[in-house]
């Protein structure tokens, strides 16, 4: 945790001082002086940056932020999140696109490839999300889970690691974005959709809905997402009529087709 604590005053200093890409940094030993810590600390968070591709260590010269954002390895992305530092706009609005481009494709290859374990799986979340909706509980993790849990089904790890990324660094958003009335029951009731086209290996069908699903979702995090942090582009807040009231999540009447899981239509 101190090591985390370190990082991110080195990231708010990159920030409030207004460093470009390549620009040279203060020296260690300045560093350490600024923030009151020993240099073997700063090393650290100094090592930390510069394995994440956010900043260059040159023999004899110095440390200098990279200039190319590009070339930042993606998990600098959940760095940023845990350690409260603004992801920038084009950050949010890439992510949340290759998110849906990914998914789209996941969906496909879940479809083709999905296994009998894969199929209890998905319908166990399923089972735990429809008891959340009765209790009148957020979906903010277990949709997160199931999400997670279609990619998977790809049998493609590579891909699940990308995937994760952008659930590590939406976990806030999500939080917010699942107090909203009825979202939960919403969510779940397309989740079972997902879940019967990979059943019944509907690719077509599939994609459908998962596009359908995703479609608010993104528009949400490309409003909201960057807001939060402060996006550095400039772009106008959005109205207070455009923003998503989160309200108290509140328990759900009982219903059967809320009850309802997927287990029994699984025939795979």
């Amino acid at each position: 945790m101190e090591g985390l604590e370190q990082t991110a005053k080195l990231l708010q200093l990159i920030r409030e001082r207004g460093f470009h890409p390549g620009d040279k940094l203060p020296s260690e030993r300045d560093l350490a002086a600024l923030f009151g810590m020993s240099r073997s600390a700063v090393r650290e968070a100094l090592i930390r940056l510069d394995t994440l591709r956010i900043i260059e260590s040159r023999p004899k010269s110095g440390v200098y932020l990279r200039p190319f954002a590009a070339e930042r390895s993606i998990e600098a992305m959940v760095l940023f999140t845990e350690t409260d530092t603004p992801l920038s706009e084009d950050d949010v609005v890439q992510s949340v696109e290759l998110r849906s481009v990914l998914e789209s494709e996941a969906m496909r290859l879940a479809c083709l490839r999905r296994t009998p374990v894969d199929l209890e799986r998905l319908s166990q979340i399923l089972q735990a999300s429809a008891l959340a909706v009765e209790r009148g509980e957020t979906l903010a993790d277990l949709d997160a889970e199931f999400h997670k849990a279609i990619v998977a089904a790809t049998q493609n790890d590579v891909l699940l690691r990308f995937i994760n990324v952008f659930y590590l660094i939406s976990r806030k958003r999500r939080e917010v974005y699942f107090q909203a009335d009825h979202q939960s029951q919403r969510s779940h009731a397309q989740h079972l959709q997902l879940y019967r086209a990979i059943v019944a290996q509907d690719v077509e069908a599939g994609q459908k809905i998962l596009r359908r699903h995703i479609k608010g979702v993104d528009a949400y995090f490309r409003m909201f997402f960057a807001e939060a942090h402060g996006a550095t582009k400039g772009s106008a807040p959005a109205s207070k009529a455009e923003r998503p009231v989160a309200r108290p999540a509140r328990a759900a009447p009982a219903k059967a087709k809320v009850k309802a899981t997927a287990k029994a239509g699984a025939k795979g």
